[in-house]
């Protein structure tokens, strides 16, 4: 409900420092806030960036943060407020919830799991988890992983089924367990490989096949595979460590989808603890776009695996194309991949335009799930970004 809702708002849109010099190309170092040696204004188009940023804010938007990156180079921009209370405006390096471009990281580590023989995508699903797991799952003998990886398993996403929203809104510090969540995806929307459809069920199914498979917790499966390897230190998993606290941008949320924005952090960072393996990932823009930069640029799986990673299944649906871990865009006939985020509080994007080899986050700190002028704004400013960048 609550992704789709914008995701759908978006197809619809779709288909209708340093500011001058010379760059020097240089290796890339492991930072977690962009080095002034690397910041380029030729990458993107500057005057019309921060044009779109000033046009959304003055529309309603509390803050947005954009963040570019192009071989070595990058080029960041923050507009608006991290806190309006306090009319503290917002900056780089802050970290940001990803929301579920979380899905992302969850998918890199199951593939790099298969490369290690450790499990095969297309193994039943009730063989990589344990028994009392696997009898909440009904259907599981007929599930793969790769179903899970690509939405085509049929497994009702928790946040379709009304019960379960109605609870979170009526009591959303309740401290949600993986037995809520799998009872509340009990319904099976088709045959398991006949169609697509969004769920995030499926990623917290693959988190726990992470630590079965793996013998510990899928968290520290992202930071043997991850954060480790990419030198990330301003990457997190569920919690940011005190020193942190303060570095991060208040989230909003638009309860009656009329515009009028509450503060919603308190209550955002419960929900990001509570779930497993489709949210919870929280980082610096340029953390995630060095992530997706060196998956795209196979620094962290195969070629072939990748290859296999960009393997896309449609639905029956209109914006039901996923790859594993992958959400496809197909913007006026320009490929643009990789995956969006949504919950109450904020709206993340981060994705790779092959075309211009350009890698991109986006974030703004408010959100919408039932509609109005947020949900419409965001989605207008996403797709303006879109056909800038892809022209």
């Amino acid at each position: 409900m609550i992704r789709f809702f914008i995701l759908s708002v978006l197809i619809l849109l779709f288909t209708q420092c340093r500011r001058n010099g010379t760059i020097t190309q240089q290796p890339v170092v492991n930072y977690d806030c962009v080095p002034v040696n690397q910041v380029g204004n030729d990458i993107v188009p500057v005057d019309q960036i921060n044009a779109l940023l000033d046009k959304y804010v003055a529309k309603g938007l509390p803050g947005i943060s954009f963040l570019a990156r192009k071989g070595h180079v990058y080029w960041e921009q923050q507009k608006g407020l991290a806190d309006k209370d306090k009319n503290r405006s917002l900056k780089a390096c802050m970290v940001w919830p990803g929301f579920s471009i979380t899905k992302m990281y969850t998918a890199t580590v199951i593939l790099r799991l298969k490369e290690e023989g450790k499990l095969s995508l297309d193994q039943k699903i009730a063989t990589c988890l344990p028994a009392n797991i696997v009898s909440k799952i009904p259907g599981a003998d007929k599930i793969t992983v790769r179903m899970l990886l690509n939405h085509s398993s049929g497994i009702e996403n928790f946040w379709d089924n009304s019960d379960y929203v109605l609870g979170y809104l009526d009591n959303p510090t309740k401290p949600y367990t993986i037995n809520d969540y799998l009872n509340a995806a009990q319904e099976r929307l088709f045959e398991p490989g006949t169609d697509a459809s969004y769920s995030n069920t499926n990623y917290l199914i693959l988190s726990l096949i992470i630590d079965h498979v793996t013998g510990s917790t899928h968290q520290q499966a992202y930071e043997k595979y991850i954060f480790k390897p990419l030198g990330f230190s301003g990457t997190y998993y569920k919690l940011l460590p005190g020193i942190q606290s303060t570095n991060t941008p208040k989230l909003y949320a638009d309860m009656e989808g009329e515009g009028q924005l509450v503060d919603f952090t308190t209550n955002s960072y419960i929900q990001f603890a509570n779930e497993y393996g489709s949210n919870g990932i929280l980082a610096t823009p340029k953390n995630y776009v060095d992530f997706l930069h060196a998956l795209t640029h196979n620094k962290i799986l195969n070629a072939n695996t990748f290859t296999e990673m960009k393997t896309w299944f449609t639905g029956s649906v209109q914006g039901e194309v996923y790859g594993l871990g992958f959400e496809n865009y197909d913007f006026e006939g320009k490929e643009i991949y990789g995956h969006s985020g949504s919950s109450f509080g904020g709206r993340t994007l981060l994705v790779y335009i092959p075309g211009k080899d350009l890698t991109l986050f986006i974030g703004v700190n408010a959100s919408v799930e039932l509609g109005g002028p947020v949900l419409i704004h965001f989605a207008n400013f996403v797709a303006d970004i879109a056909r800038l960048l892809t022209r």
